[in-house]
Formats: C-alpha cells, structure tokens, sequence
C-alpha cells in the first residue's frame, strides 16, 4: 500500500518545511536511512519550496507511518510538525493533484511534475525505489499528463497579462516569436511584459526614462528603444501593450492609419492599459488594428477565471477517474501472480496425475490426451470462484491482504507473489 507523511504549504509554514527539506547532496543518505525503518519497503521523498513529503510502498502501513513520523520529526531536532498522513487511495490522489499541479500555489504551473519525476528518479538511484513506486511514478506522469492535455489548467491566465496574452492569441495565434512592444516601465508593464515573455514573445520596452526602461528590458529579457522610435518599431510590431498615461502621437487616427498602410495592414494588436484611455477608440477601427482597452481586459480575466473553474472541476474528474483504473489495474498486479501460481501448480499436478492414469490404460494416445483435457477442465471450473475471490481481494487493499496470505500459504506459493 502506498502511503504519504509530510508538510506542504496548506498545512505548515516555511519553518517547518526548511527543517525537512533535503538538498541534492544528502538526499541518496536520507533516503537509504529512511528504506531502513520498520514497515518500510520502498520510499521517496519529493523536497520543493512548498512541500517535504514522503511517499513509501509497506505491507505493514501503520507501523512504516509510525516510523516515519519518529524519523522527521528528529530529522526537524524534536520539534512539534504538523505532519499530514495518507493511505492508499488517499495518498495516491493527493501525490496525482501535486503532479497536475491542483496543490500548486500558481495553479497549472508546469514545474512541480519534472520535480515528482526526479524525485522518483533520485530514489530509484539511490536503490530505496522498486516495483512498487516505479508503478506509483509512472501511472503518476501519465495522469499529469492527461490533464495537462485534457483540460485547459495550464492554459487559463487570470492576470492582467494572462488577459492581454489571451487576447493577442485570438488574433494573431500562438505568441512565440512575436514581436511585442511595451510602452512603458511601471508596474503594470512590468507584470504584463513578464507574462509575455513566458509566451516566448519577443520584447521591446520604450519609455520616455531610457534608464528605466533598459532596466525593465533586463529584468524580463528584453531590448530597450527610446520612445522616440516607436514609429519605426511600429513598423514590425505585432503586438503593443500601452501602459503609459498619454499615447505617443502615433497612435492618433490618421498618423496611424498611414503607419497600417505601409504594413499593408498585417494585423496589430493595440491593449491600452490606461485609465483614462491614452489611445482613441477611432485607431481601433482601422483595418487591422485590434484595439482592446482595461474593460475588455476585465471580461477576459472573468472568462479565464470561469475557464479556471471548468478545467479544475475536470481535472478533478481525471484524478478520480484513473484511481478507479488504478485500483482495477493493482487488483491484476496484486491477485493475478498468485492466481497463475496456484493455477501452475494445479495444472502440474492434473496433468501428472493424467498422464500416471494414461500409462496403467496402455499408453494409448487419445485416451491421454482425453484424460489431459478432463484435467485440465477440471482444474480451470475448481479455480473459478478462489481466482474471483483472489481478484477482489487484490482490489480490497489491506482487507483483502488476509485471503492472498491466506492462498500463498495453503499453496505453497512464493512470499513475494502480488506484493
């Protein structure tokens, strides 16, 4: 059974997570002394900026919590931890929201599944990771990855530059590669131009401070122009985020008008963050100017959050769906070793039996394979019903664990069958 014990930002503070948080130099040690304790058979440990937990395969599920509980708490020097603890279904579900990013403070945010990887990947280094959570890790990225691709979570920006991302992909698609113009170096451009950059847009930043806005330009990864060259950076824009309190004289009606006709009118997305509006509604009816002002903005932020809302709900729906698949899939990986191997054993000795009985009837050919078949039915309708019952116990979890000890004893099967 997989079980879960650690802290995460929900439930401890920074305090208490840095008292638990392993680095890359101790973690292969810490994981070893932590395989060692009772009631552990494999473990992992995924240490992030929001979260120490510890994730271990036991038989004996209770006991490998005690422990753990005992190691992190003198891991932490003693100190009282608000440790949270799950089993089963329960650890499972949670370890899935972690990875799909559902516990994430940036919700959708795509780092914390590479961190649930190297975690898994650093335990099997270490050798404290076995059949077990090599299952765990793998079914754990495959549900991360159905809902990163079934649902919109990583997609629904509510910020103000997750709005005008938003609306410059409606127009133009993808933002990789675009050339982005920021007016301005306050802090609304500074949060809109970060944005956009995470989109791979290729920014620009003009302001009327040139030391100011070369500094915005370092910060997001960006190149510095003096206002003063907006008409020509104009030119081979695709997008321009406004956010100084008056518009440069280009973006007046007919001064752009003449500027979209020496682009032959290719598409320019206009987002004018100031309040009052510093661009005059009349440029946003010129063929190929899109021009978007802090209301519409607002009405894309609602619909993002909505779309949020939508894509948590269904990414929740994921989640449980695959620990249904999970359990269905652990009752085969569970009950089905012990099924072949009483069923083995079974049929070795029908067919022994079957082919003594041939030799004293004269050897005759089709009276063994007969007497072959008649075992082998026989062996097949008597399994039936203990193979059902072996099935749902593998699917019981812990309550279901008595009856396969119980058939891996009265049938001498191997200890190691189905765990």
């Amino acid at each position: 059974m997989l079980l879960a014990i650690g802290l995460d930002r929900s439930c401890a503070e920074i305090s208490h997570r840095e008292a638990l948080a392993a680095g890359p130099e101790e973690r292969a040690a810490l994981l070893q002394g932590l395989a060692a304790l009772g009631g552990v058979d494999e473990v992992s440990m995924l240490s992030t900026c929001y979260r120490v937990e510890v994730y271990a395969a036991s038989c004996t599920p209770a006991v490998a919590a005690a422990s753990l509980r005992q190691a992190l708490v003198a891991r932490a020097g003693g100190r009282d931890l608000p440790l949270f603890e799950l089993h089963g279904d329960a650890a499972l579900r949670h370890l899935w929201r972690v990875a799909a990013s559902l516990e994430s403070l940036i919700l959708g945010e795509p780092q914390i599944l590479g961190q649930v990887r190297e975690a898994f990947a650093a335990a099997a280094a270490a050798g404290t990771a076995g059949r077990e959570l090599a299952a765990v890790a793998k079914h754990t990225v495959q549900v991360a990855k159905r809902v990163r691709s079934g649902t919109s979570i990583g997609r629904a920006g509510v910020s103000w530059g997750g709005a005008a991302a938003s609306l410059a992909e409606k127009v133009l698609g993808p933002l990789s590669g675009r050339r982005v113009l920021v007016i301005g170096a306050g802090e609304m451009a500074r949060l809109t131009a970060q944005h956009l950059r995470e989109q791979g847009a290729s920014l620009v930043i003009l302001n009327r401070t040139q030391e100011h806005g070369q500094a915005l330009a370092d910060e997001v990864g960006g190149t510095a122009a003096p206002l003063e060259a907006l008409g020509a950076e104009l030119l081979s824009a695709d997008v321009v985020v406004s956010a100084a309190p008056a518009a440069p004289p280009a973006f007046a009606p007919a001064a752009l008008a003449a500027l979209m006709k020496a682009r032959r009118h290719v598409r320019l997305v206009l987002v004018d963050l100031a309040v009052p509006r510093a661009i005059p509604p009349e440029s946003g009816r010129l063929e190929g100017v899109y021009l978007c002002d802090v209301d519409d903005l607002e009405r894309l932020q609602a619909a993002a959050v909505a779309e949020r809302s939508s894509a948590v709900s269904a990414a929740e729906r994921i989640v449980e769906e695959e620990i249904g698949r999970w359990a269905r899939e652990e009752a085969e990986r569970r009950a089905v070793p012990i099924i072949k191997a009483v069923r083995s054993l079974a049929a070795d000795i029908a067919r022994e039996e079957a082919a003594r009985t041939a030799r004293r009837l004269g050897d005759d050919p089709e009276v063994a394979r007969r007497l072959d078949a008649l075992a082998g039915a026989i062996v097949s309708k008597l399994l039936h019903a203990p193979s059902a019952r072996l099935r749902q116990a593998g699917a019981d979890g812990a309550p279901g664990e008595a009856l396969m000890a119980a058939a891996r004893r009265i049938f001498d099967v191997p200890a190691d069958a189905g765990r």
